[in-house]
């Protein structure tokens, strides 16, 4: 094995590990780890690689530049489970980025820019980055990137409001469900598969805002909708198996058993 699959090996090994302790199978502790208290965590350890390099002792230095790996692999971890981005995505953009700042040596025309002119360029370049970065539309774009989507779509939501495009609250955002229920309609009648999946998309947007106005995580609304779904069919399927199974049995009969399973949580 040489080095460079070594080093691969080794990192993934690290992540892996990661997984299986954020899991439900997990360290209790690790599972219980957010995005904030990865602050201090980081901080922490941050210091301590300081402390260490100061002490010019290489096997402490190996030790606490390994924990410090493991807080940022950690934190990515944890963005992962939220749908937002993962390790991949943190080492592509940070090779990108590193690429783009150094267009003297990855760059077409490397060998025209001699050493005195690093700076310069390098300056040049990060004022441009500040410029596109303080965009709203180049975070949006970011988040368009996300995982999942109902995070994307909360993220771009949060975006245009730092400047005052948003509803006033949630009952002010609530107009658009209906709104855009009567566009899917529409589109249904028309059958046209594009204009089903744009007005459903713009559906599902606007259902999501008042979610957010409203200050409740949708990613959680959604998870509880589908348990209890699952929870009720249960009762479904007991009734319809003690029946005599599905099979023969109609729409209006399966709704009279989740009638049933509605009444019975109540």
């Amino acid at each position: 094995m040489n080095n460079d699959e070594k080093i691969s090996k080794e990192y993934l090994r690290l992540i892996e590990i990661m997984r299986i302790l954020r899991s439900p199978q997990g360290c209790s502790w690790d599972r219980k780890q957010t995005l904030e208290s990865m602050q201090k965590h980081i901080g922490g350890e941050a210091n301590e690689v300081l402390e260490a390099l100061k002490s010019n002792d290489m096997l402490h230095i190996k030790e606490e530049l390994g924990d410090l790996l493991m807080t940022i692999v950690m934190t990515a971890q944890i963005a992962d489970e939220n749908g937002t981005f993962d390790m991949a995505d943190v080492a592509h953009d940070i090779c990108d980025k590193l690429i783009l700042r150094h267009p003297h040596v990855f760059g077409e025309n490397k060998d025209a820019i001699n050493p005195d002119q690093v700076m310069d360029l390098w300056v040049k370049i990060k004022a441009k980055e500040k410029a596109d970065k303080g965009r709203l539309t180049y975070k949006m774009h970011e988040a368009e990137n996300f995982k999942s989507a109902i995070a994307s779509i909360v993220k771009i939501q949060s975006i245009a409001s730092e400047v005052g495009f948003d509803w006033k609250d949630a009952l002010c955002a609530f107009p658009k469900i209906p709104e855009e229920t009567n566009e899917v309609e529409e589109a249904l009648k028309s059958n046209n598969k594009d204009k089903i999946e744009e007005e459903i998309g713009d559906l599902l947007f606007a259902t999501l805002n008042v979610a957010r106005l409203a200050g409740v995580d949708a990613e959680k609304c959604l998870k509880n909708a589908g348990n209890k779904f699952v929870n009720r069919f249960s009762i479904v399927e007991e009734k319809a198996v003690a029946d005599g199974g599905f099979e023969g049995k109609t729409l209006e009969q399966l709704d009279k058993y989740w009638d049933e399973a509605k009444s019975k949580e109540k």
